[in-house]
């Protein structure tokens, strides 16, 4: 937002000088990205008459000038066609520096310096529009008004003898998108009151409604509606003044009937339209929603497919105008214009939003509605901008206007506490001067108590909605910086280590497997939502089709990773992630909201080479063998002892060969390789393994056991089975710890061998056994007895023939 001085000063007075007033503003939470002074450039530069021109002795094209510069006068050497005595004309002094060089304007500066022309003297330079920068002609000199004072600073004849503050707003504080808010900020630091401008409204004898009638079908975003019409105006530039202040405000001069709807809204904040009448069918505008498969052409000559939610603007026969966004080129104003119909209204904010980023134009209204204008300065900038189309472009206001607003915004009132800001804060203020501070940024007070005061918001602070809010304020007005630093430090000697999230021990864990963090959006289409194969939560107001639905699964946002880290060179991954997912879900389970489930996972990827290269090793490719030890590490580490992991077919979600984890007899999540078609569509070109399992089952493990090293040596038993191909060897390993009991140490798969001397449709598998007691060593018989349960019950639940021990 660019706000500039003498435009402000309309309004209040600004007795601070440029630097300070942006420090204080600074203070007040405005950000200022810079101060420029247009003027400056034109230093040097004065209004001057040419009094007499002489052909140059030894140049055809060239003229010798006398000019008056009010202080003397200089002979000046000028090569333009059109330069003539009487002439007032910008005249560039010795030692100025040009703006732009004609003649080189990729070259350095151009410093004036007196020089001889074909042996003629000449000191200065009369300027053409090019080479001031105000303009493409470079033919002729700039010849100004004959009213020009000669002698004059050539930036104040030019109205740039002004100051220009670039202010970034924040989305909170629509009001401050207009030089009157910026006035009533300003008023807090000076106390000096802000004069609204008066409005000289003459209206005609034709009522409005014999030209224009309205019709309002979306009441849910057309809050609320008004216009006016006024006749017989004659289109053309717009006065100095007008074209000035909007230039240093960023805007380009159009016409006056389109440049006083710009100024109006940067003036008080409400965006505004001006319709061609005549291009309007049946005199009607009507507001209702685009449809499916609307098009439209925007002012700028843009071509938009319309959403159907859009609110559109549109006559007796066709749409003319993107509510609160951008009018369109089928009814602009033009030089052909004679009736105006002036638009003011107020939009709902969440579909002017969702308009303006759907079609991807960010424009001076769009910013203003999907921030929250005031809807009850509706009618003063209609009145305003009536005012000064009646005055500068000749035209006569229709008597009335058609203002549809059935639901009239009421301002709102909060209860502030002065003892509860003192204490918020950290301040000591008395509550006369909180009163008195709020009372300045436009806020009444209604009712008073010993302890509160209720105050009226202003319908034009959008931001304020409960007493913190109000509280903000005084800290704001008191000043940041003056608020002290008061620090305490505290020993806890009854915790020595502070409370850890549920997932702190699980990445840690993650992170000692060599796995690296990684953190994605959890916004997503709504073909990575429906991946996993639950049912997306849609987001109501999302900022783009990208992101229109809460992810489901961890995975597909892991999967844009990898896809990414492969297309810059680094294809072998080890990832993890713990975030939360949703989904639609009428189940028992209990939840937050009712008929969606949020639950807390971990996402766990593999992918590429299982190690580093090593001269010694031929490098191996990750398979779901490593996803599984992955796994078991992380179940191990977390002191759970009640899991396994268990063969699942599905077709549904994004692996094949999956395989669940169950703890505690309860289903925990699933690992597997993702499926070629997944992998297609993310662009990765070779194998994926991932897992996701419910943090809550990580996180449930109990505390770490801790017990003395052993006093007795381990046994290890070797024992090989012949058994069906289909068995599973993680059954067997269940059978095999029951049997063994408390002797047991550890088991392991250690072979598994198909072929020669194997019958067809077997298979071996050979388990290694480590026994031992903790009280005293296993004698051959305790180790014998082990054995012969273990085999006992494997070759009768497993239907296995024992093959050997050892």
């Amino acid at each position: 937002m660019h706000i500039v001085q003498s435009w402000l000063r309309q309004y209040t007075e600004v007795p601070f000088a440029p630097q300070e007033l942006a420090d204080r503003l600074t203070m007040l939470g405005l950000e200022f990205e810079a101060i420029t002074k247009p003027g400056d450039r034109y230093s040097g530069f004065v209004v001057g008459e040419v009094r007499e021109v002489q052909r140059h002795p030894n140049a055809d094209r060239l003229s010798v000038c006398r000019v008056n510069i009010g202080k003397g006068e200089l002979q000046i050497v000028c090569g333009a066609p059109n330069v003539a005595a009487g002439q007032k004309v910008p005249v560039g002094l010795v030692g100025a520096t040009v703006p732009r060089d004609q003649h080189d304007p990729q070259g350095p500066p151009l410093v004036l310096k007196p020089v001889k022309l074909r042996g003629v003297e000449s000191s200065g330079m009369i300027c053409s529009a090019f080479e001031l920068d105000l303009g493409k002609d470079a033919a002729g000199i700039l010849v100004l008004e004959p009213k020009a004072k000669v002698g004059q600073p050539l930036a104040q004849y030019l109205g740039l003898d002004d100051v220009v503050y670039d202010i970034e707003i924040t989305p909170n504080r629509p009001d401050w998108l207009s030089h009157i808010g910026f006035a009533r900020e300003l008023r807090v630091l000076t106390g000096k009151p802000v004069t609204l401008p008066k409005i000289n409204l003459k209206e005609g004898k034709e009522p409005v409604g014999k030209h224009l009638r309205i019709v309002v079908e979306d009441r849910k975003n057309c809050l609320r509606f008004a216009a006016r019409a006024v006749r017989n105006v004659k289109i053309a530039p717009s006065p100095h003044w007008l074209q000035n202040w909007l230039k240093l405000a960023g805007l380009r001069p159009r016409n006056n009937v389109v440049d006083i709807t710009n100024f109006v809204m940067l003036e008080c904040g409400h965006p505004m339209h001006a319709f061609d009448h005549a291009r309007l069918e049946g005199s009607r505008l009507v507001i209702r929603q685009a449809g499916e498969g609307a098009t439209f052409r925007t002012l700028d000559g843009a071509d938009h497919q319309l959403p159907a939610s859009a609110v559109m603007v549109c006559d007796g026969a066709k749409p003319v105008s993107i509510a609160g966004v951008m009018g369109g080129e089928n009814s602009e104003i033009n030089d052909a214009t004679v009736d105006v119909v002036l638009e003011s209204a107020y939009w709902n904010p969440s579909s002017i939003r969702r308009t303006a980023k759907t079609l991807g134009i960010s424009s001076d209204a769009s910013q203003r509605f999907e921030r929250g204008a005031d809807p009850n300065a509706v009618m003063f900038a209609l009145d305003r901008a009536a005012a000064l189309v009646a005055e500068l472009a000749g035209g006569t206001v229709c008597k009335g206007a058609i203002d549809i607003y059935p639901k009239p915004v009421r301002q709102h009132t909060v209860t502030f506490r002065p003892a509860r800001a003192n204490a918020v804060i950290g301040i000591d203020q008395r509550p006369a001067a909180m009163v008195r501070w709020l009372r300045l940024l436009g806020l009444q007070p209604v009712r008073r108590t010993k302890d509160a005061v209720t105050f009226a918001i202003p319908t034009f602070r959008v931001d304020l909605d409960r007493e913190i809010d109000l509280i903000e304020e005084i800290a704001r007005v008191y000043g940041y910086n003056n608020i002290e630093d008061k620090t305490r430090t505290s020993v806890d000697f009854v915790h020595p280590f502070p409370r850890q999230s549920p997932s702190d021990p699980v990445r840690s864990r993650c992170i000692a497997a060599g796995l690296h963090e990684v953190l994605t959006n959890s916004m997503h289409d709504q073909q990575r939502a429906s991946m996993s194969g639950a049912v997306p939560v849609p987001i109501l107001n999302p900022q783009n089709q990208d992101m229109g639905f809460l992810r489901t699964s961890l995975l597909p946002g892991m999967l844009d990773v990898v896809a990414r880290n492969i297309n810059v060179g680094f294809p072998d991954l080890r990832l993890f992630e713990i975030g939360h997912v949703f989904c639609k879900d009428n189940s028992a389970v209990p939840r937050f909201v009712e008929d969606f489930l949020e639950e807390e996972r971990i996402g766990i990827l593999l992918s590429g080479s299982s190690g580093q290269q090593h001269w010694g090793e031929k490098a191996r490719e990750v398979d779901i063998f490593d996803m599984k030890g992955t796994i078991e590490g992380l179940l191990e580490a977390s002191g759970l002892d009640k899991w396994r992991v268990i063969s699942y077919p599905t077709d549904r979600g994004l692996t094949d060969s999956t395989l669940a984890i169950e703890i505690a007899g309860s289903y925990a999540g699933l690992a597997g390789r993702v499926r070629p078609d997944v992998l297609k569509f993310f662009g990765i070109g070779q194998d994926v393994f991932v897992a996701e399992l419910n943090l809550s089952g990580l996180a449930g493990g109990g505390r770490a056991k801790y017990r003395t090293l052993p006093k007795y040596p381990r046994v290890r038993r070797d024992v090989a089975f012949g058994v069906s191909v289909a068995a599973e060897a993680g059954r067997m390993l269940e059978i095999i710890r029951n049997a063994a009991g408390s002797l047991l140490e550890s088991v392991a798969v250690f072979d598994v061998y198909q072929g020669q001397n194997v019958p067809a449709g077997t298979k071996s598998i050979a388990f290694a056994l480590e026994l031992m007691s903790r009280e005293k060593t296993l004698t051959e018989s305790e180790i014998d007895d082990v054995m012969q349960r273990v085999v006992r019950d494997v070759e009768i639940q497993c239907g296995a023939t024992l093959r050997g021990v050892k």
